[in-house]
């Protein structure tokens, strides 16, 4: 919602990078608020369930780790202005938004208190929201080819396993280029 184009109209070229800023700013809030709170244990777990549940976010935190390196991070960030071609990544094959669904993962990985509860809906539902809005865009720009890839792969649960083929993928990736090409 925010990162369209209201900051794009007020911020110009600089609108993704103040739209960051102000996600870091919305996302700390609700680990201060915790923080601030008193603490209240939702239930006590078993030491196997709290390791299980360290190791899981751990190997979500690694996982999301070596995204990055799939990424602009310049351009992300709104440090630089460039266009990219739509291209899926490994991470890609199995789910359209493996950013939030490690981040789910770590969201719900955490001891369950009745704040963090709360917080954990609240960033859910902000992902989900934020995915909506993030595939609209992705659409106006690449309307066959990432519709296409939708039908697919799943949105924020790989439910499906590895869902794009290599074949598809090729052929995905060379119709987002012509569909780019017609924009431009």
């Amino acid at each position: 919602m925010l990162a369209g184009p209201a900051l794009e109209h007020i911020f110009g070229r600089y609108s993704r990078l103040v739209f960051n800023c102000i996600a870091v700013v919305m996302t700390a809030l609700p680990f201060v608020i915790s923080a601030l709170l008193p603490v209240n244990l939702l239930w006590e777990e078993p030491s196997s369930l709290s390791w299980t549940r360290h190791i899981v976010s751990v190997v979500a935190l690694v996982a999301f780790i070596h995204t990055l390196k799939f990424y602009s991070m310049p351009s992300f960030l709104g440090l630089k202005n460039e266009t990219w071609a739509l291209t899926f990544n490994p991470w890609h094959r199995w789910v359209r938004h493996p950013w939030y669904f490690l981040l789910l993962i770590l969201i719900w990985t955490q001891n369950m208190t009745d704040t963090w509860l709360v917080s954990a809906l609240c960033m859910t539902l902000y992902i989900v929201l934020g995915s909506h809005i993030e595939e609209r865009r992705i659409l106006h720009y690449h309307p066959g080819s990432y519709a296409h890839y939708c039908q697919i792969v799943p949105g924020l649960i790989p439910w499906r396993g590895c869902a794009l083929k290599e074949a598809t993928r090729l052929k995905l990736e060379l119709q987002a280029l012509t569909e780019s090409e017609i924009k431009i």
